[in-house]
């Protein structure tokens, strides 16, 4: 706790000399520090000191939940108090975020946050009530998952710069699915078609398993899919995988080579997931939510986890997690402009 020099008024001086004077001194020493707001503004003591909620603002079962349970978990027996996994979902995902910002700031709730509701939707939405860089204080990434490049068979190109080469033979010809407009399987499309400028048609549909769907079924040429999508296609070799967008080759497609190893060296686009609180948390909480957060993924369960989904462990600090944030925002915000995309 921090030290407190406090000189209290001459005439309280005087009355220490007088026979109550130890009583009137306590009233008057806590009157003041009431009034100038020490006891509110000293750093927590004992956090936490109540179950800490861990808001996912997404329904139960994908890679957002998946992970969010399995860290919890961990920081519950680090703490030696509950963490409590809510799902809080809608408005893809702002929903649950703007609650998180508008919590008390005492580290007792806190944000599972990802690409969509963070770096996406607000570039999609200038008007959310929330701006990711002013409310919310970033603790550590936990973890980012690759896309992988897939087409249809009867797509005639074997690797990246035939695909390439075949689209700019056959403009505005190819086109590729997503699991709706602005979601990052769209944006990594449309990174794909600025860098590689090529003239591919983007073909949104309602979630990740209709669109694959499809594309098995032919109706689509290629898309960006997880690679837990991606699985059970291209190994019995109904879709063919020819590149993924991490900066290094997935476990689960070792054979698979990079974006950069196939011929676009400066493409890279994950889905990544991490640990916030609100804006105004203190720091003393923030420093014990990093260091309890950081042991928590280095537990063997949760590191199962991580690569079952096919990622790959991201801890940083948080600075350089709110440098990550912000070079995030930066880079949709020019790839949307440039593309001039609108929600469909």
């Amino acid at each position: 706790m921090r030290s407190v020099i406090l000189v209290l008024p001459a005439s309280v001086r005087r009355s220490a000399n007088a026979r109550s004077a130890p009583r009137r001194a306590v009233l008057v020493l806590a009157a003041v520090l009431i009034g100038v707001g020490v006891f509110a503004d000293a750093p927590a003591q004992g956090y936490p000191r109540r179950p800490v909620t861990l808001v996912v603002p997404f329904p139960p079962g994908a890679a957002t939940d998946v992970f969010a349970r399995a860290a919890g978990r961990r920081m519950s027996e680090i703490f030696g108090q509950q963490v409590l996994v809510l799902n809080r979902d809608g408005a893809s995902g702002t929903i649950g975020t703007d609650s998180v910002v508008r919590s008390v700031p005492d580290g007792h709730t806190l944000l599972w946050g990802s690409s969509g509701p963070l770096v996406i939707s607000p570039v999609w939405t200038p008007k959310l009530p929330y701006q990711t860089l002013r409310d919310l204080a970033p603790i550590s990434l936990f973890a980012k998952i690759p896309f992988l490049l897939i087409v249809h068979p009867s797509v005639p190109a074997k690797n990246l710069k035939e695909l390439v080469a075949l689209a700019k033979a056959r403009p505005g010809k190819l086109n590729f699915a997503s699991s709706g407009t602005g979601g990052t399987s769209h944006l990594a499309g449309e990174l794909f078609r600025s860098m590689a400028k090529i003239d591919i048609v983007h073909v949104p549909y309602k979630g990740t398993a209709l669109f694959a769907t499809e594309l098995v079924a032919g109706q689509v040429d290629l898309a960006f899919a997880g690679p837990t999508t991606a699985l059970p296609h291209v190994r019995p070799g109904r879709l063919r995988a020819l590149a993924t967008t991490g900066i290094r080759r997935s476990d689960l497609f070792p054979d698979v080579p990079t974006m950069a190893e196939a011929g676009m060296p400066k493409y890279e686009f994950t889905q990544w997931y991490g640990l916030l609180a609100p804006g105004k948390t203190p720091r003393d909480v923030l420093s014990t939510l990093h260091a309890t957060f950081l042991k928590a993924m280095e537990d063997g369960e949760v590191k199962k986890r991580i690569a079952l989904e096919g990622g790959t462990a991201a801890q940083n600090t948080p600075g350089e997690f709110a440098a990550f944030l912000k070079a995030e925002l930066e880079k949709n915000a020019k790839m949307i402009r440039e593309a001039g995309l609108k929600r469909e």
